[in-house]
Formats: C-alpha cells, structure tokens, sequence
C-alpha cells in the first residue's frame, strides 16, 4: 500500500509540475522547448518563402533575360540575312558598273574610229573634185591645111578631168582625129587631126572638162 501511495503521490507532484505554468508557476521546460521550435519553425517558412520570391524573381528575370535573348538573335538573325543581301546587291552593283564601264569604253573607242574615219573621210573629200566645167579652147585656123592642131587649158586651182574636141567646116567627114589626150604640160587637153580626102575647109577645137576641188 505505501508503494501505491508513493507512485500516486509522484504522479500528481508530476501533474501539479505541468499544471503550474498555466497557474502563473515556474516555467515548464517542455513548453519552452515546443514554443522554441516553432519559432525556429516559423523563421525557417519565412526564410523559405523569402527564397522561393528570390527564387520567382529570379526566374522571371531569368525568363526575361531569354526572351530578350531570343529577340535578339532574331534581330541578328536578320541584320545578318540583310547584310548578306547588301553583300548581293553591292556585287550586282559592281557587275553592273563594270559592264557600263566595259560599254562606255567601248563606245568611247568606237567613237573615236568614226572621228578618225570622219577625218579621213574630210581629208578625202577635199582631194576630189566638187564640180566640174567644161572648158574650149581656142580653135585651129579654118582652111584647107591637111594637119592641123589644138588645145585647153584649165584655169588654176582646177584638175583636167578628161577631154575631146569637136570638127568644123565644110570637110569635117573628109578629116580624122589622129590624137585626143590629156596635155604633156599645163594641165589641158590637146588634139590633132588630119584630112584623109580631098582638101576640105575645116578647123578643129580642143575641149577639156576641168574640175574644181
């Protein structure tokens, strides 16, 4: 029985020691243990949640940072496809000046072969004859002599161009031309004739055709 009493005793001693903090007592060991640990619990959440917003903030950062990323490589993407085309174009434009170059050399050459052929064509021009006129000379005697001759002379600054004659009197079929050419001197014609029948009355005339250059 005293055995019983004891560990009756002991229990409430025990319960009286858990009870006296609620009544103004001591302070109970486990209590202050429990309430330690929720604190500590409490500021580890609060650690925990201030992590997971640096953790958001960062990720959001971190999204931000690769969308503009990816902005710009798409940017560069298409600097680089516009350089690339601007690369093109500058060497058409090259091609393209090059063959206007070519062409405008070419022209120029050929611009200058008609000049020089124009030259030469002038310089041709000014050595043939621009107009022609016909020129009599003077006459043989008109009478009866069986030789006789005659001749033209071209005026200066001109050319003998050809020449002929022409017969006079009453005997002119009974006469023949025994030479018409261009004269040895003096720039003319000369002709000379003779009777071939009888003793006509005739007279012969030179004619030269002179030209102007």
């Amino acid at each position: 029985m005293k055995k019983r009493y004891a560990v009756l005793g002991l229990s409430v001693v025990l319960a009286l020691a858990l009870a006296v903090p609620a009544f103004g007592g001591p302070t109970n060991p486990l209590a202050t243990a429990s309430s330690s640990v929720k604190g500590t619990a409490n500021k580890a959440l609060k650690t925990a949640k201030a992590a997971q917003r640096t953790a958001n903030a960062a990720l959001s950062a971190a999204n931000s940072a690769s969308s503009a990323a990816n902005s710009a490589s798409t940017e560069a993407g298409k600097a680089l496809t516009e350089a690339k085309n601007g690369v093109t174009a500058a060497g058409k434009a090259q091609a393209a000046a090059t063959a206007a170059q070519a062409s405008a050399n070419s022209a120029k050459s050929t611009a200058d072969e008609a000049k020089s052929a124009a030259a030469a064509a002038e310089a041709n021009a000014n050595t043939r004859i621009k107009g022609s006129t016909e020129v009599a000379g003077e006459s043989s005697s008109e009478d009866t002599t069986a030789t006789k001759f005659a001749s033209a002379i071209c005026g200066s600054g001109t050319v003998i161009l050809g020449g002929g004659y022409s017969i006079g009197g009453s005997g002119s079929n009974a006469v023949t031309v025994t030479e018409s050419a261009e004269a040895l001197y003096g720039g003319g014609w000369f002709v000379a004739g003779k009777t071939i029948t009888g003793t006509p009355t005739w007279k012969i005339t030179a004619l030269a055709m002179c030209g102007t250059k």
